[in-house]
């Protein structure tokens, strides 16, 4: 299961997404926050998550964030 995050809206919650993707993910805060980076700096984030419960938890949590992605199968 990959969640892919392609973009952001404005006043997107950086801080909370690099501690969302701690928290729910399990990722180190160097690696989740390089992902960040990379989301602003206009590139796709692909994470690979274990299970579509937690892919639509974290899709859910992250858009509240102001976060555009998208769960692939």
């Amino acid at each position: 299961m990959k969640v892919i995050m392609t973009g952001w809206e404005e006043g997107m919650k950086k801080v909370s997404l690099s501690m969302l993707q701690t928290e729910c993910l399990g990722l180190p805060l160097k690696e989740a926050k390089s992902n960040v980076d990379r989301l602003l700096a206009g590139e796709e984030v692909e994470l690979h998550i274990v299970t579509l419960e937690k892919a639509q938890n974290f899709v859910k949590e992250a858009r509240s964030l102001g976060v555009v992605c998208k769960i692939v199968r």
